[in-house]
């Protein structure tokens, strides 16, 4: 018995599992467009506060330099933010 088998996952769960994390970056690119999205109508200081350390957070999950993050995030600019963004995409 090998180990897959041991784990109890079919063949159809291991193919689900593995795109799920093969298309991490796609799902992370994502998430960082709606946090862009919502930080421009966002009013609360606090949640603000919190969204701009989220896409410090996804910058950092999406292997970006960290030179380069510091950079994006410094000025809490989001324009910045959605030029990088789009590259990405």
């Amino acid at each position: 018995m090998d180990q897959k088998e041991e784990k109890g996952y079919t063949p159809y769960q291991q193919k689900v599992i593995r795109r799920f994390y093969e298309n991490k970056d796609l799902r992370l690119i994502q998430k960082l467009g709606d946090l862009v999205s919502d930080l421009y109508i966002e009013t609360n200081e606090k949640k603000r506060e919190s969204g701009w350390k989220r896409i410090k957070e996804i910058l950092i999950d999406l292997k970006v330099h960290p030179h380069e993050v510091e950079f994006l995030t410094k000025d809490k600019n989001l324009t910045v933010i959605s030029k990088k963004l789009a590259e990405m995409f």
